[in-house]
């Protein structure tokens, strides 16, 4: 063989090599770019799950106050040493808001069957059978309470869908779970 020959044979194996350097490259920021985005997920997360002000407790209702009297125990109340104790009564309801009333008298559109809220998904029992579209946003509600809001995404299957959580909305320290129900938007 002669020099050239060699010459050529070289130069494609440097060409094959840097063509197989460029390509791991690219893979590596292809990774690098999705962890990421993880990680900005999970911050988003982690800030959602911040108590945004603290006067957030104080808005509840206060508690029921009990109408009935002092009294002083009486042997058999369960108070005196060596008195079988004595059932006591149920704490009386606070009674349902304006807005409980209305959440409670929505119908649920789908259940969640399977949440993941570190990766900021869940997965509902309803999708074409139900017309859903991607983009179409939903209430979640637990009881008598709201504890977030979805988007339906872009994988919608006959009977299943995906749906993305609003971890703007999702309220401090509550989690999405399966068995939360999906209503239309509350108006407040």
């Amino acid at each position: 063989m002669r020099l050239s020959h060699y010459a050529l044979a070289l130069t494609i194996i440097l060409l094959a090599i840097t063509g197989y350097l460029a390509w791991e490259a690219q893979e590596e920021a292809k990774g690098a770019r999705k962890e990421l985005e993880l990680v900005r997920k999970q911050q988003a997360a982690h800030e959602a799950a911040m108590p945004l002000k603290p006067s957030t407790v104080a808005e509840l209702p206060p508690p029921p106050v009990s109408a009935l009297p002092a009294v002083p125990p009486m042997s058999g109340s369960g108070l005196m040493p060596g008195a079988p104790a004595m059932p006591s009564p149920p704490a009386a309801a606070a009674p349902l808001t304006e807005l409980q009333k209305q959440i409670i008298g929505m119908p649920a559109i789908a259940k969640v069957i399977e949440s993941h809220n570190d990766q900021g998904f869940a997965v509902i029992d309803a999708g074409k059978n139900k017309g859903l579209t991607p983009g179409t946003k939903f209430d979640v509600r637990r009881g008598n309470g709201l504890v977030g809001r979805v988007t339906v995404g872009e994988t919608i299957e006959a009977a299943e869908a995906v749906v993305d959580i609003d971890t703007t909305v999702v309220l401090p320290g509550v989690r999405i779970e399966a068995g939360d129900e999906l209503i239309t938007q509350v108006r407040k």
